[in-house]
């Protein structure tokens, strides 16, 4: 059994990604191609894009991500193998959270390189499914932090949203690729 140190806290592991995309291509009969996305970033990424208010959490992410990878790198010093592995992930992202709560806590500039970042992260999505239209078209995908862990054909996708008979939450998106 593997746990966090710090719970859901802090996210970006495969197993609490903190970077949802969704993304429906298809080309159309007139040969033009049509994608809709939507990226769902948590509240606390979000909070970190405004001056004074990151500063907060910025510090708050540091404080949590000492925490965590502490706890995580003493746990892999006692466990062996697979255990041993997943805490030093952990305690790798315990580091990531402590370097980006750095630049969160840095007013502007920091809030700045952090909306470049994550829109980077979005566009790589993009490309990815730019350069690999045959394996997307007609199909909607869910991607957790750049990987894609899910794909539904779009007719499909269609038919269940247009139940709903409004817009879908993210929530139900991914709820309906995942077919869950």
């Amino acid at each position: 059994m593997s746990f966090s140190a710090t719970g859901n806290l802090l996210l970006g592991s495969d197993k609490r990604p903190d970077l949802y995309t969704y993304m429906a291509y298809e080309t159309k009969k007139d040969g033009s191609d049509s994608l809709d996305g939507k990226t769902e970033i948590p509240l606390i990424n979000k909070l970190g894009f405004f001056p004074v208010v990151s500063t907060i959490t910025g510090i708050g992410r540091i404080l949590l991500g000492i925490v965590h990878t502490i706890v995580h790198l003493a746990c892999a010093i006692f466990t062996t193998g697979k255990l041993r592995q997943h805490h030093l992930e952990e305690a790798a992202l315990g580091a990531k959270h402590i370097v980006r709560g750095l630049v969160e806590s840095i007013a502007i500039i920091g809030n700045i390189l952090l909306v470049i970042y994550d829109a980077k992260r979005c566009d790589k999505l993009g490309q990815q499914i730019e350069q690999n239209k045959t394996a997307y078209n007609h199909y909607a995908a869910l991607f957790a932090n750049g990987k894609e862990i899910a794909k539904r054909p779009l007719d499909e996708y269609h038919q269940e949203t247009a139940k709903l008979n409004r817009q879908p939450t993210f929530d139900e998106i991914k709820r309906i690729i995942l077919k869950a």
